[in-house]
């Protein structure tokens, strides 16, 4: 992509690297109010295109309910499951927070720890509910489609709900980011693996969008928050 703003760089030194998935680079700096934010380019449009392009972590451990960056065992050291709510087709940030609070001598070995929260991606699970869950109810291991999710996100925006929903489930996670903070020591980077489309565009020549189909450039996809939080 054509721009003045940097790409997300994940081999960049740090302690922690928190992601959350399908965050937005403009709700993450509107409700941010710990450290600078930055925006960075994604890597991909999507959770697999982001991880086909991440470069390994050596000596490192994922602790996450995503059941995608769990598969990609090249990627990382140890990968640590967390556990998904095939009910509310999600992983609760509360199962990393748990994991946190009550496990985290175990990652000291790491030289990187990589928290990967599921959050705001949808549904969205947040005070401003909306169900578009990423598996079918009846059919756990097969995922919506593309297509259903797009409709459903217009559906919900022409009703009003969409963009509210969106910011609680980002306040929700943001909420549980904040409460571990202060458990963790060293450089804590947190950013996004991609965007969100909410059919609202954050450049003049970009279409709207909604949800995140891959190979798309839009902004709304590729813009994601970039920050570091020294402890």
């Amino acid at each position: 992509m054509n721009s003045q703003i940097p790409t997300i760089n994940y081999s960049e030194p740090c302690d922690w690297l928190i992601i959350l998935d399908a965050c937005r680079y403009d709700y993450f700096k509107k409700l941010w109010d710990l450290s600078p934010v930055e925006p960075r380019i994604s890597l991909a449009s999507n959770t697999l295109g982001t991880l086909n392009k991440m470069p390994k972590f050596p000596m490192s451990a994922i602790v996450t309910g995503h059941p995608f960056p769990l598969l990609r065992k090249d990627k990382f050291t140890k990968t640590i499951d967390v556990g998904f709510d095939y009910y509310l087709s999600t992983s609760p940030p509360q199962y990393i927070t748990n994991y946190i609070k009550n496990h985290r001598h175990r990652l000291k070995p790491f030289k990187t720890k990589i928290l990967w929260f599921l959050q705001p991606h949808h549904p969205y699970i947040g005070k401003t509910k909306l169900d578009i869950p990423i598996y079918y109810r009846d059919k756990p291991k097969k995922m919506t489609s593309d297509e259903w999710k797009i409709m459903k996100m217009k559906e919900a925006k022409k009703k009003g709900i969409l963009l509210k929903a969106y910011e609680d489930n980002l306040k929700l996670v943001l909420s549980h980011v904040k409460q571990i903070l202060p458990l963790l020591k060293g450089k804590v980077i947190i950013t996004s693996d991609h965007g969100e489309g909410l059919g609202e565009p954050l450049r003049p020549q970009d279409p709207p969008i909604f949800s995140h189909p891959p190979n798309r450039n839009e902004y709304e996809v590729r813009l994601i928050p970039y920050t570091v939080v020294e402890i």
